[in-house]
């Protein structure tokens, strides 16, 4: 079992305990319960290497902070990818659904209905061959809380290490 996988399942079958008010001698049923759960997960995120776009040409920046979103945008506009922006998962759901983006690059923590994460999750299960970025300079995301196909980096980030994650081929994939 890869060590990504042993703490989810571990993480989940301590919610699963909690959620049930927390009941002695049923270790084994919550385990089971959420190496399920899993399996379910994986097979429903789970992105294949050749489905991921090879290109990346039309990119949604999304985040709150204006300032942080112009300066992201036009330093992807420099690099010469197509960029459109939204201050929130709200604004940024509109524009997904009237057109087609090769990559999101979103934060975390937005106002709004939903925030980055509930971005992501509503972007990769529409479009699952859609890569996605996430940053955040109050939380850090390690591999084992975001879906396949889902980089983090946190911020403050370079405009480069930006531009370099959207060139890179198989991007997302692990």
């Amino acid at each position: 079992m890869e060590h990504s996988q042993y703490n989810w399942i571990s993480i989940r079958a301590h919610e699963i305990w909690q959620s049930e008010g927390c009941p002695n001698g049923k270790d084994r049923e919550h385990w089971a319960k959420a190496a399920e759960e899993w399996e379910h997960r994986k097979r429903r995120l789970e992105v294949p290497y050749e489905a991921l776009r090879e290109q990346v040409r039309r990119v949604l920046v999304v985040d709150d902070e204006p300032l942080i979103r112009f300066a992201t945008v036009e330093a992807l506009e420099d690099a010469g990818f197509e960029v459109l922006e939204a201050g929130n998962a709200d604004e940024a759901l509109v524009l997904l659904q009237r057109n087609d983006f090769d990559a999101v690059f979103t934060d975390v923590n937005m106002p709004g209905t939903t925030d980055g994460l509930g971005l992501t999750s509503l972007v990769r299960a529409r479009s699952p061959q859609t890569r996605v970025i996430v940053t955040s300079g109050h939380v850090r995301l390690g591999a084992f809380d975001l879906a396949s196909g889902v980089s983090f980096i946190p911020k403050p980030y370079t405009y480069d290490a930006i531009v370099r994650m959207l060139q890179a081929p198989g991007f997302g994939t692990r």
